[in-house]
């Protein structure tokens, strides 16, 4: 099968992991890209170029997002990953090696490729989401964390971030429509809209969501109301049994919403602030290939 192998040198591990990354790409032959390098045009350019049966991405979400976008949907190219980010959460629904570099290449070069969903945004940049869409503390969390504290704490920027937000949390006013009918209103903390599993750097939002159901996940995490925060008391810090009993899943092939104010998101891992926006589910736009735990239909 030909390869070639597009490398993130900005990726959060690309450092520490890039050189290893880059000898196996020499032992198996394979063309090496750094698309750091590259606009997007000349990455499609290189690509056709290179005629792949398989593209092998090194990197963390927003690269594997951004690349994954580039091409028109649905696509028969196939697609590996070797996550280096700081968060790998589409890299975690895949079931990919997050910390044995040499097992997470093997299986990108020669694991099974299968078809997975793709989320259509109503937004220009990004026009596609592949994960996930974290609203509210979300957002506000990948937002405070900086690139020093990315590279210093790894996965653990999000939770040190998340400890100063959640002790005075923000409120949004959101109307969710689910499917051009069901309409949800109400005060809420935060809400995801997820093809994949996780977010944050491996937080669970939406444990039941499989990458090929044709399903778009929606949580949400509803706002305590007046009487509700005087019972939680002054220093109120929900636990992590406190916003499972609260938490409420939704499942839709087209979500929009509306929120008041404007909410903070991170879309696969960019930061961005949203007033509105609609979500529509395509199936099997793309073929990747996963761990034998992934979040696909006929696996466990």
């Amino acid at each position: 099968m030909k390869t070639c192998t597009l490398f993130n040198g900005r990726s959060g591990g690309a450092k520490a992991i890039g050189p290893q990354v880059e000898k196996l790409a020499a032992r198996d032959g394979t063309t090496w890209i750094r698309i750091d390098e590259l606009s997007s045009e000349e990455l499609l350019e290189r690509i056709a170029q290179q005629q792949p049966e398989r593209v092998i991405l090194v990197g963390g979400d927003g690269t594997v997002s951004r690349t994954l976008a580039l091409l028109s949907s649905p696509s028969d190219l196939q697609f590996g990953i070797v996550p280096t980010g700081t968060g790998n959460d589409l890299a975690r629904s895949l079931d990919l090696p997050l910390d044995d570099v040499e097992a997470a290449w093997e299986l990108a070069a020669h694991g099974e490729a299968r078809k997975m969903d793709v989320v259509e945004t109503s937004l220009d940049e990004p026009k596609l989401l592949f994960n996930a869409m974290t609203a509210g503390i979300g957002g506000v969390v990948a937002q405070e964390i900086d690139s020093t504290n990315k590279e210093r704490f790894g996965a653990l920027a999000y939770w040190f971030s998340a400890l100063s937000v959640l002790t005075n949390p923000p409120i949004f006013q959101i109307r969710l429509r689910l499917n051009d009918d069901e309409v949800i209103e109400q005060e809420v903390y935060a809400f995801c809209v997820a093809n994949g599993r996780c977010a944050g750097g491996g937080f669970i939002i939406a444990p039941t969501a499989k990458l090929d159901d044709a399903k778009i996940h929606v949580t949400v995490l509803p706002a305590l109301s007046t009487v509700e925060m005087l019972d939680a008391g002054i220093n109120f810090m929900w636990t992590e049994e406190d916003a499972a009993e609260r938490i409420v899943t939704y499942d839709a092939s087209a979500v929009e919403f509306h929120a008041e104010p404007e909410i903070p998101c991170s879309l696969d891992g960019e930061q961005a602030t949203y007033q509105s926006a609609k979500f529509i589910i395509v199936p099997g736009a793309r073929m990747i290939v996963g761990g034998p735990g992934a979040a696909f239909s006929n696996n466990a």
